[in-house]
């Protein structure tokens, strides 16, 4: 997992909170709620847009109706995108609004058939609206988590109930993975507040429930390449939390990343969007309250911001082209090839870094897929060439990610498909081009300038273009 960015996007001496985030229309949201404190009848839902990936945001909806309305969600059927929280008033009740453009959205209406229940993080599949709801909800005593379905996002039927008892389970952050199993993080407010990962096929009525050894609250759960990562408000002890990031690994959660935050407890609620173009890069809202505010009145632990992070999820699994050939440093400018590649050059091995050289101390999660020339390059100035040979399948695309640290000309078998600037550093997936392969072998050439000396390489990641909703 390689972060690219953190941004903070709230800064109004607000207690800003409990996060949703979702990719439409090739746009960004985010949602949060925005409170007087943590819990408090001032509370109301913030939408935010972004159409240049969380650099600017614009605020397109507010939502309240007469209580504190909290904890939404986003996510779409690929026609709408809806938004989803509920009021914390004594009946607690759920609510949602909709939008087909983006910015004029539905009166915020009251979700038929789920009295009693919070449905939390709602999500859509294959033409059907799914929710793992809890209820019946009694603090430090008992609750019940129940397995909603609706044909429109707005009637719901319960169906069965899922898990109930002394474990007092409540909040699940659902997902689906390619082959239709559902997969979900389950809170549990005992003692003990370690989760359940819960996993079901289809019809979904029979549920395989592992309870997790690590004590987490605000559940996130999200997949990568069929890989199962998840996150939460992190108990490093129970006066300490931060949010952690881990890895599912034979039913085990593994840390793999400690996103900046705490270290009090009012901190987390990740949510997830999966960029619709590149199967590996993530974009993450939470909130936390390790910034201070401008204004130095304000306490900063107890008026909490919003995060956003962008984050590369990179292995050998995920499409990094390994293995090389590479030129010496050519005397020549980029204007003055022809062709790709002429016949008198003499090439040698190269290799991308892999994971294998990050145990081994010699790569970083940020150079993973990197394939360095430095050495060869040596402050020289000129052009260098990398070509490589893969086999594809039958395909009608595939997206091609780069990243360069001096100016590029790419051709993929032996057609020009991109050229551009590059600066240091180079970053991964930094550019992204659809071409279209043979079915057989294929022929990629980078010719990279080395920037009067300063470039040392390039990253190469092939992807099969997947089909969204």
């Amino acid at each position: 997992m390689y972060i690219k960015s953190i941004r903070r996007i709230t800064n109004d001496a607000c207690h800003n909170a409990f996060t949703g985030a979702c990719f439409f229309n090739g746009s960004l949201y985010i949602t949060y709620r925005q409170g007087a404190a943590h819990a408090d009848p001032t509370g109301k839902i913030i939408v935010l847009r972004s159409d240049d990936e969380g650099k600017h945001f614009e605020n397109v909806a507010t939502f309240r109706q007469t209580s504190d309305s909290r904890d939404p969600h986003l996510y779409t059927d690929g026609r709408k995108l809806f938004v989803v929280g509920f009021e914390a008033g004594t009946q607690r009740k759920s609510f949602t609004s909709y939008t087909e453009d983006g910015r004029n959205w539905s009166q915020w209406t009251h979700l038929r058939g789920t009295d009693g229940f919070i449905m939390w993080r709602p999500q859509f599949y294959q033409g059907m609206y799914y929710c793992a709801a809890y209820g019946e909800f009694e603090r430090n005593k008992n609750s019940v988590v129940a397995w909603f379905e609706s044909n429109d996002g707005i009637n719901w039927e319960r169906r069965y109930d899922i898990h109930k008892g002394k474990e007092i389970p409540t909040e699940c952050f659902l997902d689906f993975k390619n082959d239709g199993t559902a997969v979900m993080l389950m809170r549990c407010d005992d003692k003990n507040k370690k989760p359940y990962l819960c996993m079901s096929k289809p019809p979904y009525r029979k549920w395989e429930k592992t309870r997790l050894n690590i004590p987490i609250l605000g559940p996130c759960l999200w997949l990568v390449k069929g890989e199962i990562w998840i996150s939460g408000r992190w108990f490093v002890n129970p006066d300490i939390a931060h949010i952690g990031v881990f890895r599912i690994e034979n039913k085990k959660p593994v840390l793999r990343l400690v996103l900046p935050s705490g270290p009090d407890f009012d901190c987390s609620y990740m949510a997830v969007a999966k960029d619709p173009e590149n199967p590996v890069r993530f974009w993450f809202s939470y909130y936390s309250g390790h910034t201070a505010s401008d204004d130095p009145e304000i306490n900063q632990f107890s008026h909490p911001d919003i995060y956003l992070v962008e984050a590369i999820f990179g292995s050998d699994k995920t499409g990094f082209i390994i293995d090389w050939q590479v030129s010496d440093v050519q005397k020549i400018s980029l204007d003055q090839i022809k062709i790709p590649v002429s016949d008198n050059i003499k090439w040698k091995k190269i290799s991308a870094y892999t994971e294998k050289d990050i145990k081994k101390g010699i790569a970083t999660l940020s150079t993973l897929g990197f394939v360095d020339a430095g050495n060869i390059i040596k402050g020289k100035d000129g052009v260098i060439f990398f070509k490589t040979q893969i086999d594809l399948g039958p395909s009608e695309t595939i997206r091609m990610y780069l990243g360069y640290d001096g100016p590029v000309v790419v051709w993929f078998n032996n057609k020009k498909v991109f050229s551009g600037p590059g600066t240091n550093p180079a970053i991964a997936d930094q550019t992204s081009v659809v071409v279209k392969p043979e079915h057989g072998t294929n022929t990629i050439t980078i010719a990279l300038e080395t920037n009067n000396g300063k470039a040392e390489g390039i990253f190469c990641r092939i992807v099969k273009e997947e089909k969204t909703l």
